[in-house]
């Protein structure tokens, strides 16, 4: 997913979309690497949970009040001049 960086007032969400992935790809790290874990060790994966919940719950307060705006552009018609050429010049690789 390309996740635009000059967004303006929405910046905090583009922050904790990738800090919640960073997150979920630490606990995911631990737990490959961590196959028998002592208690200490559990603390940390303790630790990273609490971090993935904290950024989820201030993403999902900056997403309340975030009007979502869908932009339709309409695109001009093709230039004749240009599908002419292509007419003249294309050729047909099925028959060759």
């Amino acid at each position: 997913m390309n996740i635009p960086k000059d967004i303006g007032v929405d910046n905090k969400i583009v922050k904790y979309k990738r800090m919640i992935r960073k997150c979920a790809l630490n606990i995911q790290v631990w737990l490959e690497n961590n196959t028998e874990p002592t208690q200490d060790d559990m603390a940390i994966l303790i630790a990273l949970i609490g971090k993935l919940k904290d950024n989820a719950y201030y993403y999902r307060l900056s997403c309340e009040n975030w009007e979502k705006h869908t932009t339709t552009i309409d695109l001009p018609q093709p230039v004749i001049e240009h599908q002419e050429f292509l007419k003249e010049n294309q050729v047909d690789i099925s028959k060759e």
